[in-house]
């Protein structure tokens, strides 16, 4: 338990932040993947943005070359699970009216001014 800490403090100094949103990290956004004598591997995920990272720790005589391979590995799996992922099923669509008028331009400057004096108040909008 020891040593985790020690390579997840290593891992922090660096990677400080997020490269999305720019969140310092804290210890309980690694994972640790595998364990291994020579290297271990981890995912640093970002609680705010929900970014990922993969993070290979070559530890004592470990292979960079492998580690790199590992890495190659775990992305090429998480982009595969991810085009597995099936997209939500659409309730009800409604359907397209090919009766009404396209917008025009006259419409676009309409909804301009009104927004430009909406006070946000959607209650005294819809009120009867």
């Amino acid at each position: 338990m020891e040593s985790e800490v020690r390579i997840k403090r290593i891992v922090l100094k660096r990677m400080e932040r997020c490269i999305v949103c720019h969140r310092h990290f804290h210890p309980d956004d690694i994972t640790v993947i595998s364990r291994e004598s020579e290297m271990w591997t981890m995912l640093v995920e970002c609680t705010d943005c929900h970014a990922r990272n993969f993070v290979a720790a070559v530890l004592n005589d470990g292979d960079p070359e492998e580690a790199q391979l590992a890495l190659r590995r775990l992305s090429e799996q998480a982009v595969s699970d991810f085009k597995e992922l099936q997209p939500p099923e659409i309730i009800a669509e409604a359907p397209f009216d090919t009766t009404s008028e396209p917008v025009s331009a006259s419409d676009v400057v309409d909804m301009y001014e009104f927004l430009n004096t909406f006070d946000g108040n959607f209650k005294a909008l819809i009120k009867p």
